[in-house]
């Protein structure tokens, strides 16, 4: 990158030019984000031209950037996107922010490349649950999964849950998830043989929804779908009807962001004039007289700018008020994203969900016998006629992000010499490392079926330090796999 000839090409009329530094912080801002790509390559050679126009969606998984790469990657091992600093010549964004433009040059070729967010489609979101190749949690509510999410990231620091294999359905305003609609989407998951888990929780404030699991921790629907509603914590006994916010305390519920915003409880108005019933001029208009009193309140709470005493109808015309209410979704973010004071309250209640979660991780696997662990992380499974080796390893997190974003990956087989190992070798192009599995009876059986039918599959899930799914890759796929299973028998009798 030629630093004195940065940016002094035509710009995109919708854009300003900008400095790296500064693309790279808005990039960032695409995080765990859905994101739409569109490359245009043009090339040109003696008097001919040409151009190539590539468009790309996928949701970000993360971004790495240092002196010499800005990578990004996306959920699938195919989603990534790779711009190298080197050849970099301008970089611009719109005037809002929420798209930017990196222009890459090299000989004869200039590349540009737009990235913007990417609000997907409703029922392509919920095609996600249905073809997911991961054990995943579908929650009520687009903030229940950020609340689980920053529990059990908590709970794994102190080494809870080590083992817990599931991953979250994160979504926002792209798919309207009620309570009848997932539960919908539940019974109809329920239909198909699902290969991988897939757990509906709810909240517990709908007395239609509690009755569908009277008397059980969990339901479950058959095909590897279950369901729950969230347990009722020690401090909520009393009022069983609970939403996810209260896992907390109402002390923890009722903390101020930095704009003296928060969240309210039912129970702090009055439920005749909507008054709160400690703060002067300071009215809920969502307030029914039925509501629950530990009910969230998380919008139309008003400050009167007035001493005078103002009835409730008169409150939606009053022009000189403003909403002191909390999001429940901004408190989700602030706990999620460990902003302070939110980054002090107490996750001890969520061990109640992680604890049925993994009671139902435990049925799964009793219900699916036929899984059984042949060597240390490698599990065997049958589905009907077909078998899928589980092959399960850890890595550090540099490591494995450069086996999932790898072109090239050359496994060799070897033995040892008292022919009771085979090590699985496997390299990049920068990193290696080698897979013992015990040679015994079942995985010669699987051997012989994986020759006779290349449908069985060896599947290589590649997890951080943190225990979560970095990667999932087929190893001796396709029709010339029997070349290296062949190998692999060879070297085991020979």
């Amino acid at each position: 990158m030629n630093i004195s000839e940065y940016n002094s090409l035509q710009g995109d009329i919708r854009m300003k030019k900008i400095e790296l530094a500064e693309a790279e912080n808005i990039l960032k801002n695409f995080d765990k984000k859905w994101i739409y790509i569109k490359l245009i390559s043009n090339s040109w050679e003696s008097e001919e031209n040409s151009q190539t126009v590539i468009y790309s969606k996928f949701k970000v998984r993360y971004i790495s950037i240092d002196n010499h790469d800005i990578l990004v990657y996306g959920i699938e091992d195919d989603d990534r996107l790779v711009i190298s600093k080197n050849i970099l010549v301008q970089s611009e964004c719109t005037y809002d922010g929420d798209e930017i433009r990196f222009i890459q040059k090299s000989n004869n070729k200039l590349c540009d490349i737009y990235i913007k967010g990417y609000l997907p489609t409703s029922n392509f979101r919920l095609d996600e649950i249905t073809h997911s190749n991961k054990n995943i949690i579908i929650t009520e509510g687009k903030t229940d999964w950020k609340h689980l999410k920053n529990a059990l990231s908590e709970f794994k620091k102190e080494n809870k849950y080590k083992d817990f294999g599931f991953e979250f359905f994160e979504y926002e305003d792209d798919v309207q998830m009620g309570n009848s609609t997932l539960l919908n989407v539940c019974k109809y998951q329920a239909l198909f043989k699902n290969e991988y888990l897939k757990v509906f929780v709810f909240d517990s404030d709908d007395p239609a929804i509690n009755n569908e699991h009277e008397g059980e921790i969990y339901k479950y629907y058959g095909n590897n779908v279950y369901s729950l509603i969230l347990p009722i914590p020690p401090h909520r006994i009393d009022t069983p009807l609970i939403s996810i916010e209260n896992y907390y305390t109402d002390d923890e519920i009722k903390i101020y962001d930095e704009y003296s915003r928060r969240l309210y409880l039912a129970k702090e108005f009055n439920r005749e004039t909507s008054q709160h019933l400690e703060m002067r001029n300071v009215y809920a208009l969502n307030i029914k007289k039925d509501i629950e009193d530990n009910h969230i309140i998380d919008n139309k709470v008003y400050k009167i700018n007035s001493n005078e005493n103002i009835v409730k109808k008169d409150i939606y015309f009053y022009n000189d008020k403003t909403n002191i209410a909390l999001s429940k979704n901004n408190f989700a973010e602030y706990i999620l994203k460990k902003v302070e004071p939110f980054d002090r309250i107490s996750i001890n209640s969520f061990s109640l969900v992680f604890d049925v979660l993994s009671e139902i991780q435990n049925d799964s696997k009793k219900l699916n016998d036929d899984s059984v662990e042949i060597s240390n992380g490698v599990y065997l499974t049958k589905y009907g006629n077909k078998r899928v080796l589980d092959i399960n390893i850890s890595l550090k997190m540099e490591n494995a992000l450069e086996f999932k974003n790898t072109n090239i990956l050359q496994c060799v087989p070897t033995v040892s010499d008292d022919r009771t190992t085979l090590y699985l070798e496997l390299y990049t192009e920068k990193y290696g490392f080698r897979i013992p599995i015990t040679i015994n009876k079942e995985l010669i059986e699987f051997l012989e079926c994986k020759l006779n039918n290349s449908s069985n599959r060896i599947e290589l899930h590649v997890f951080d330090e943190d225990n979560e799914v970095i990667s999932n890759k087929e190893l001796f796929q396709g029709d010339n796999s029997s070349v290296g299973i062949h190998i692999i028998r060879n070297k085991i009798f020979s």
